[in-house]
């Protein structure tokens, strides 16, 4: 399974600018330099409902995104359960 990019979210959602208007618009205050930075910290889940307005991502597609931006595993391991 292929993991869409940050870059790749931040293009969809019309580039820095729009994201930041759209975030002023909804009462947010994410700023064009913020964003810039998300290619290598992945986006906050706070600014997740702006990005979703703007795009047709679903929190799932973010989340996976944020991971491989931050270098992390998609999915959580699962836990072992202890033996009887």
């Amino acid at each position: 399974m292929s993991t869409t990019t940050i870059k790749q979210i931040i293009k969809d959602a019309g580039g820095p600018d729009a994201i930041a208007q759209a975030s002023s618009k909804a009462g947010g205050d994410i700023s064009k330099d913020a964003v810039y930075k998300w290619s290598k910290t992945g986006i906050p889940d706070r600014h997740w409902p702006v990005i979703i307005a703007l795009t047709n991502y679903r929190p799932e597609e973010l989340y996976a995104a944020n991971c491989a931006a931050r270098g992390l595993p998609v999915e959580l391991p699962h836990p072992v359960e202890a033996a009887e």
